[in-house]
């Protein structure tokens, strides 16, 4: 049994058979990886990207020219680390291990960035926080290179990213609440517990849950809070008890995101740079469009990816959809949808923002 656990992106690009599994679709091999994102959810992210650059390289073979593949694979690497204010100069040649290549170099200079910053970033505020706990509290700190599993007394799994750590009280549930301080970068699956909340405090912000799977990520200027299951609630830390200032909470539903500045203490709310499938979509065409109102494309996004999508419906009550999707990204998918029928779209407070002229 291959050490799935341990896996990167390197490790699923090169592995045969998850290669034959995106490209030719095997319902058992289906089945096997969905049954691996089940037992190692932290790396479902990692395996959609694995996934996203190994179908935009198929599709270069027969559609895509060589500016419209660095546009797909550049957006799928967004994702995987801080992003690069230099443009995209890469070339592709006819193999995908030049795809391969060109991700991982990408990957390792993005890692080694996010891992320098981790570890140089001031742990005052974590430990000011942690100092101020009256009840006796427990750390956990990974001093190694790969993500460590922590268990949480009521249950609760923690993936900690390397360089990072976190503190919890050794009895849990205090005040009707369950609390964690992290300083660095962490993936929580949170088990549902009404009656004790579950609390997130990092560098000036405070992420607030029941039941749910999120990752928060701090930096020496930054904090972010991304959604992959439940609802989240994100305050800064200095509000929390001030009513008034109450009213910057921000709720997050799976695919949306949250960053916080922690030099201008802002807040606000975007959308995943890649959203996951929540569902699978109802029908057996999926996202295949023959005809249909865009009312229908719309809704159909919606709910496989839990964003919302803001359009004027009168305006465009006379636009129809004729494409076949598959598996592309969400975004490529609107990318798709907008030139097809001549729209444009934004990304605003969490959802997308649709504008057009209408459709003859």
């Amino acid at each position: 049994m291959k050490n799935y656990d341990k896996y990167n992106l390197e490790d699923f690009l090169l592995d045969e058979d998850f290669r034959l599994w995106v490209n030719e679709h095997d319902q058992n091999a289906s089945d096997f990886w969905t049954k691996i994102e089940g037992q190692y959810p932290e790396k479902k992210v990692v395996m959609q990207q694995a996934r996203e650059l190994l179908l935009t390289w198929n599709r270069n073979q027969s559609e895509l020219s060589d500016d419209d593949l660095e546009i797909q694979v550049s957006r799928i690497l967004a994702s995987t680390g801080p992003r690069v204010t230099q443009p995209f100069q890469y070339r592709f040649t006819t193999t995908w291990i030049s795809v391969a290549a060109s991700a991982l170099l990408i990957m390792g200079i993005g890692w080694g960035i996010s891992h320098k910053m981790q570890q140089e970033q001031p742990a005052s505020d974590y430990k000011q926080y942690v100092s101020q706990v009256q009840v006796p509290m427990k750390e956990v700190v990974n001093k190694t290179n790969q993500k460590m599993s922590v268990k949480l007394p009521d249950g609760s799994v923690v993936a900690l990213s390397p360089a990072s750590r976190i503190s919890y009280a050794e009895a849990f549930r205090h005040n009707r609440k369950r609390e964690v301080y992290l300083s660095g970068e962490a993936f929580f699956e949170v088990e549902k517990d009404a009656l004790n909340p579950f609390f997130v405090y990092a560098h000036g912000l405070v992420t607030r849950v029941v039941g749910t799977s999120f990752l928060v990520k701090t930096t020496d200027t930054n904090v972010e809070v991304l959604v992959r299951s439940g609802r989240v609630s994100v305050l800064a830390m200095k509000d929390i008890d001030n009513q008034r200032s109450r009213n910057t909470e921000l709720l997050l539903t799976p695919n949306q995101q949250a960053i916080f500045s922690t030099r201008d203490n802002l807040l606000s709310k975007s959308i995943s740079s890649m959203p996951l499938e929540l569902i699978k979509p109802e029908t057996q065409s999926g996202f295949v469009f023959m005809d249909q109102p865009i009312h229908k494309v719309f809704a159909t996004l919606e709910k496989v990816y839990g964003i919302p999508i803001v359009y004027d419906s009168a305006v465009m009550e006379k636009c129809s959809l004729h494409v076949e999707l598959s598996n592309e990204p969400f975004f490529t998918k609107l990318d798709i949808i907008s030139q097809t029928i001549g729209a444009s779209y934004r990304v605003s407070d969490g959802q997308v923002i649709v504008s057009s002229e209408g459709c003859d």
